[in-house]
């Protein structure tokens, strides 16, 4: 038999994890299935796993363990894979093997980081990760709460609320167990949710009309391309739709250089396809006998995929001809695009940023997020204010202050963070390169400055109309020639006191 498929729930408190949970339990019971469950809680008093062993009752369909006191994806790594370990002891001792193991994440666990911890433990053999592997990511989204979520400014130090039941344990004591970054933003973390999944469940559907369901459906489908995104409501998703779905190309077996990549060339790809609708509707107007010649140059430097909606809870294949007028052909994802219009584009250069230049160009992030994600009309014009409407941005930056740093760009709602994720790899002897990348990491060289490049993912309500006007906000803060000058002609010492930054940099 082959492993034992891991299935990590995440999602803040609230969003109904616990429902999912007590949904599937009694879905396995008739399925003949058996399920071990781990259940993660930031309290001292594990509610969450006494809520779902109270309601699957006699049932001999799972067998749960508690990991209080702590987060799984900081504090409380160790004892995961102990209790992972103990749970295939277990079920190996009484003669039996699981069909799927459920872990349920506290409401403030980091995917990637728990993803990492699986990642880490199987390139150093350690035995476990021979019997199990994590094989699908599900977040559970609150549908009702998501857009003001995102909209949050507070750090999750502010926001007790969203781990753990505050009536069990002063939010003192709770926040202490958390040992990742406390001044980490709500938002950041939300959208790392988002990200960092194979499965979204858009929960509470109930609760939301039809205009902000399909604008949800809208938002999270530009921030995870990749992932089926399922509607429920009490967490009535089909054990089929969550369980073990992920295969080979599932979010555990990628990191951040690849979840990058994949957002490029997704991003690339909608900026074609948008295009091509724009040319097709154009033409079908005008009635133009030839057709019209487009290029694609400014992509030139993003990779393309084949991009795949199949995973998409979709009853039957959307006609994509825009003219179409047959009222048996499903229209319905034009009509969606058209009255939620958010799109991407990929901002690529081979020039360093000056970093105080780009900090008077990130102030004019949303101000009003949930305006911008609501209709794409938060004040002010393009022109004057072209980042307005970019509900989300990401990928590589090159700084001035710096010849060997390589940073992160990490934009969400009105949160920026700089993230510093090591040297690019022009810096390293090629044979210090990773084998199985080499071909990737040439593919990203170009000219005498290597792998050191801008190549931001921007996400946003009708971001293309704007794009223009963002390349140009963008190109303004690159190095001019005189600047290149200077900063070619000073060592690493000297750039800082040259070319200052302020920026936010996590290290």
């Amino acid at each position: 038999p082959g492993k034992v498929p891991v299935t990590l729930l995440s999602g803040f408190l609230g969003a109904g994890k616990t429902t999912l949970l007590k949904h599937l339990l009694q879905s396995a019971d008739g399925s003949g299935q058996k399920l071990g469950v781990i259940v993660n809680d930031m309290a001292s008093v594990n509610v969450d796993a006494k809520l779902a062993r109270l309601d699957a009752g006699e049932s001999d369909a799972a067998e749960f363990v508690e990991i209080g006191d702590g987060c799984i994806c900081c504090s409380q790594t160790d004892e995961l894979f102990t209790t992972l370990a103990q749970l295939a002891a277990v079920s190996n001792a009484r003669g039996y093997r699981y069909s799927h193991i459920v872990i349920e994440a506290t409401g403030i666990a980091e995917p990637r980081a728990i993803r990492d911890q699986f990642q880490d433990a199987q390139a150093a053999g350690v035995p476990l990760l021979e019997e199990v592997e994590l094989d699908t990511l599900v977040t559970v989204v609150d549908a009702k709460a998501f857009l003001s979520a995102y909209a949050e400014t507070d750090a999750i130090s502010k926001r007790p609320d969203l781990a753990a039941n505050g009536e069990h344990d002063p939010a003192a004591f709770l926040m202490a167990r958390f040992d990742g970054s406390l001044q980490r933003s709500v938002c950041d973390l939300l959208v790392e949710q988002v990200e960092c999944a194979d499965v979204l469940l858009l929960n509470k559907a109930d609760l939301v009309d039809d205009g902000e369901l399909s604008r949800l459906q809208q938002v999270v489908g530009a921030l995870n391309p990749g992932a089926s995104i399922r509607t429920c409501e009490y967490g009535d998703a089909d054990l089929t739709e969550v369980l073990g779905v992920a295969g080979d190309e599932g979010a555990a077996r990628v990191g951040p250089v690849d979840e990058h990549k994949a957002a490029v060339a997704a991003a690339a790809d909608h900026s074609r396809s948008s295009h091509d609708h724009a040319e097709k509707a154009e033409h079908s107007s005008h009635d133009h006998a030839e057709k019209a010649e487009h290029s694609h140059a400014s992509h030139a430097k993003a990779e393309t995929s084949e991009h795949s909606h199949s995973s998409h809870d979709h009853a039957a294949a959307p006609c994509a001809d825009a003219t179409c007028t047959d009222p048996t052909h499903d229209h319905s994802h034009d009509r969606a695009h058209s009255r939620f219009p958010i799109d991407s584009f990929v901002y690529a250069a081979r020039r360093p940023f000056s970093p105080a230049r780009l900090q008077t160009l990130l102030r004019d992030l949303p101000a009003d997020v949930t305006a911008a994600i609501a209709a794409g009309n938060a004040k002010g014009g393009a022109a004057e204010e072209p980042l307005r409407n970019v509900v989300r941005s990401k990928g590589f930056l090159w700084l001035a202050s710096s010849h060997d740093a390589a940073y992160y760009w990490s934009h969400a709602g009105a949160f920026f963070t700089a993230e510093l994720l090591g040297r690019w790899w022009d810096t390293l002897p090629p044979e210090h390169w990773p084998e199985d990348l080499v071909e990737s990491i040439k593919a990203d060289f170009s000219g005498d400055d290597g792998d050191r490049r801008q190549e931001i993912v921007f996400i946003g309500m009708e971001v293309a109309k704007r794009e223009a006007d963002i390349k140009a906000a963008l190109d303004a803060c690159l190095l001019t020639d005189a600047e290149l000058t200077d900063y070619r002609a000073s060592d690493e010492d000297q750039r800082p006191a040259l070319f200052p930054s302020d920026l936010r940099v996590r290290a």
